[in-house]
């Protein structure tokens, strides 16, 4: 029996390059799903956390049911920090339900998936995901030696380890390029050897050259150079058009009949915010140790994390190789510096926690819940979250007049679920719209941030989905959902029975 679900994910894709290269015809694969069959533009857990924007589309649950939400995780009871695995999340992926149920499922490098249990089918885990350290697996076991035999590993591996100058960053976009090639052929190939009803399969090519190569493409940016003379202007471009023509084939090689769903969970943009300044700006506002933290307005320079400078100036392969001759407990605390630095927290009445650099997140310190808690839970922790919320809202880059802040969220009033108190109170999605290097605000004056980033590009809440095949109304554009559906409709299109637990519900596609 042919397959009849394809599933491809394309990590990080940005919804406006998609619609635009589609357009112009340089996108034509992407082209044809759109004009035969529907789109959607759906909101996302990435204008708060998102890290969890996979776990979330692929188990139809909000955060608060998955018990993690950022690698780099707070930990109430001991007012610090840890890591958190994938392996942590025990919400029920989409191919779990539809293998309980009978149907031959396939899985295959889709991101934030660990290994899991057999499958009535067959699971390949972080063969060329966008986090080269997580766990390789597979399902049968000998599977892994049957790929590395056929392709030996991913080109890529982690383009984080990659040296900012113009020799190894063509290298990497070359092997970028080659790494969707070889998902697309290892895809086909697993599709040839391998029996089953419902395929997911994931690109994560795009989720490495948007956080790498979107100051090249951006004219905006303040780190592009005009002149190009490296000739990396078109990067992106180049893998959206090689994971483009790799789905054209894998559809093709699918057969006659088969429905397809190419989904992105989250967008890429450029990189504005002050999420490494969150615990500057939160004692500026009063909600330090002491209310003297808080200044009288004046022009200020943020303070800089030494840790992330010291990662800013230090060759990427010299830190690889610090990092790889560390024991793992060093390393991981290494990990903890670099995303909050000297933690302070005890006596604050907020505070940041680590959360994806472009949403900032924030704690407060509720008595009964958090270590050594300071304000009273119920009504006075929501009035201070309100109360921090209104703050943030009114900062502004005092060059153009414009908001820099573009949402905050009060976590209590978004989701809810067993992990809720694991969560931060409340994130800040930055404006990424415009570059920016300082905030103002009446209350404390102005703040000057310095970059501390390696990345030039970084996440969007732009989710988008693309669904093709028997059934489907052409040219349908669809609004108002949200990544919950996702799983819902899958399931929906093989006859498979939605759990209570879902958020969502199948999108109607006829």
């Amino acid at each position: 029996m042919a397959i009849q679900q394809l599933f491809i994910c394309a990590d990080g894709m940005e919804w406006d390059l998609v619609r635009l290269w589609a357009e112009q015809g340089k996108l034509p694969t992407l082209r044809r799903l759109m004009e035969e069959g529907a789109s959607a533009e759906l909101s996302t857990t990435a204008a708060q956390l998102p890290d969890t924007v996979w776990p979330s589309l692929i188990t139809g649950v909000n955060p608060a049911k998955l018990e993690k939400y950022f690698y780099v995780q707070y930990e109430a009871s001991k007012l610090g920090l840890r890591l958190a695995s994938d392996e942590e999340v025990s919400a029920v992926p989409v191919w779990r339900l539809l293998s309980d149920a009978g149907t031959r499922v396939g899985v295959a490098d889709l991101p934030h998936v660990p290994p899991g249990p057999p499958l009535a089918g067959f699971q390949v885990a972080n063969w060329g995901t966008h986090g080269p350290s997580a766990r390789k697996a597979s399902y049968p076991p000998e599977l892994n030696a049957d790929i590395q035999k056929a392709f030996g590993s991913h080109p890529v591996g982690d383009c984080d380890a990659c040296d900012d100058t113009p020799v190894k960053m063509r290298d990497l976009r070359d092997r970028l390029v080659k790494g969707v090639c070889k998902h697309g052929e290892l895809f086909r190939w697993l599709m040839a050897k391998n029996t089953c009803d419902v395929f997911f399969m994931g690109f994560s090519e795009s989720h490495c050259v948007g956080h790498h190569f979107w100051r090249f493409a951006d004219e905006h940016h303040p780190r592009h150079v005009a002149s190009d003379a490296a000739g990396l202007r078109g990067a992106i471009e180049d893998v959206y058009r090689a994971i483009d023509r790799e789905i054209g084939e894998t559809i093709s090689a699918a057969g006659p009949g088969v429905r397809c769903t190419v989904v992105s969970a989250h967008g890429m943009g450029p990189v504005f915010h002050a999420s490494w300044n969150l615990n500057q700006i939160l004692g500026l506002l009063g909600y330090g140790k002491s209310p003297t933290e808080s200044r009288t307005p004046e022009d200020q320079r943020a303070q800089v994390n030494p840790w992330r400078l010291l990662k800013l100036m230090l060759p990427l392969r010299l830190q690889y190789a610090i990092r790889n001759a560390l024991p793992m407990s060093l390393r991981e605390q290494l990990l903890i510096l670099l995303y909050a630095g000297h933690r302070d927290w005890k006596g604050r009445r907020a505070f940041a926690v680590p959360n994806n650099d472009t949403v900032g997140a924030i704690r407060i310190s509720v008595k009964g819940r958090d270590k050594d808690g300071l304000v009273e839970p119920g009504t006075e922790h929501m009035h201070v979250c309100r109360e921090i919320a209104d703050a943030l809202c009114e900062l502004k880059d005092p060059q153009t007049g414009r908001s820099v802040v573009r949402q905050v969220t009060v976590i209590q009033d978004e989701f809810n679920g067993p992990f809720l108190d694991r969560l931060p109170d409340l994130t800040v999605l930055w404006d990424q719209t415009f570059p920016w290097d300082s905030l103002e605000s009446r209350r404390f004056g102005t703040l000057r941030v310095r970059r501390q980033d390696a990345r030039n590009g970084s996440h969007t809440p732009h989710g988008f989905a693309l669904f093709h095949g028997p059934g489907i109304r052409p040219g349908l554009k669809l609004q108002g959902h949200s990544i919950y559906d996702i799983a819902p409709t899958v399931l929906a299109s093989a006859g498979v029975a939605i759990p209570t637990q879902m958020e969502g519900q199948p999108i109607p596609l006829e």
